[in-house]
């Protein structure tokens, strides 16, 4: 859709309303034709736009574009003021480090939602919020409510950065400490990375898939990641991945898990919310490989919410070796007229 978009408009010079437009289609337009009293526009519109449709290949089109919109706003040093981010949006996610650390603070508005950050922007975020002139204050004072509001930031943070937060104000789980430090050399996974052909072969070291795999990305783009993506070992990697966004009080989307849901452990299980039939019905699609003795943990789990009972559409969807599996004190809830 947005190609046949792009070609209807490419020939035109006399595009002025680009909010009629979608902003992913921006990023195709040929910035030669933008008039300039109208590329502002231009630029406020493309700043809502997925800059990471760009390959490595055409990254040097992102940096163009991110270009044209600084000589647009007419900055001319590297401290951004509020309105100039907000004009740049996810743009604001590419600029170097020096943007980061000189401009407005509003800046990490922008950067909170960005999924991959380079080691320099790390660190100049960090230098950023250990200035304390940021409305979320002193870090050492910060509080788990002051991590939320960081969105995305918080799991790219170094474990030297952690060390400054007060552990028992901020009253977080130990996993959150387990920072990204430097350690993926690959490449950080993103829906470039996932969407190309070579994925996941180009991570045949399985450190690098689990350093390079961040648990927000695993929580946006888990069915894409999931469909790539079956070998047992790999599939724990984006389980536990999961399990660590879910611990900030993220929803699990069960109904997505897949071949995935074959990796879990009962505990994992037990955290899980089985209340709907077709929930059930989903976990137990054969095609997503066999289940282990850990089958049982899912059936306990949906009889676990009232009302809920092994019918005979419960029996039908369980079927088989599953049924078999059973304990008896699970197959003490069948009815017999769910038997007939």
């Amino acid at each position: 859709k947005l190609t046949c978009m792009y070609n209807h408009i490419k020939g035109d010079s006399d595009v002025i309303n680009f909010e009629l437009y979608p902003p992913d289609l921006l990023l195709y337009y040929d910035y030669s034709l933008v008039l300039q009293a109208s590329c502002r526009s231009y630029f406020e519109q493309l700043g809502d736009a997925d800059f990471s449709l760009f390959s490595q290949t055409l990254s040097y089109k992102r940096a163009a574009l991110i270009q044209n919109a600084i000589v647009c706003l007419g900055i001319t040093n590297t401290s951004l003021t509020k309105d100039n981010i907000l004009v740049l949006g996810n743009m604001c996610c590419f600029l170097d480090a020096e943007y980061i650390q000189t401009s407005d603070p509003f800046i990490l508005e922008e950067l909170k939602t960005c999924e991959d950050s380079t080691n320099d922007q790390r660190t100049a975020v960090e230098n950023l919020l250990m200035t304390g002139a940021t409305p979320y204050g002193i870090v050492s004072q910060w509080i788990s409510g002051t991590l939320e509001k960081l969105g995305m930031l918080p799991l790219h943070f170094t474990s030297d950065f952690y060390a400054h937060i007060n552990k028992r104000n901020a009253q977080l789980c130990p996993c959150i400490f387990c920072a990204s430090d430097a350690r993926c050399e690959v490449g950080e996974i993103t829906s470039v990375t996932v969407s190309d052909e070579s994925f996941p072969f180009d991570y045949s070291d399985i450190s690098q898939f689990e350093y390079c795999l961040m648990p927000t990305f695993v929580k946006e783009h888990l069915n894409s990641i999931t469909d790539k993506v079956d070998e047992d070992d790999y599939l724990k990697i984006v389980l536990n991945k999961l399990n660590e966004v879910s611990e900030f009080g993220q929803c699990m989307h069960v109904q997505q898990f897949g071949p995935m849901s074959r990796v879990a452990t009962v505990e994992d299980i037990r955290a899980w919310t089985i209340t709907e039939l077709d929930t059930l019905e989903l976990l137990m699609v054969s095609s997503d490989g066999p289940w282990n003795l850990t089958a049982e943990a899912v059936v306990l789990k949906y009889l676990s919410v009232e009302g809920n009972k092994l019918g005979s559409l419960e029996l039908n969807i369980i079927q088989g070796e599953i049924l078999c599996s059973l304990g008896t004190d699970v197959l003490m809830n069948i009815s017999y007229q769910s038997l007939r």
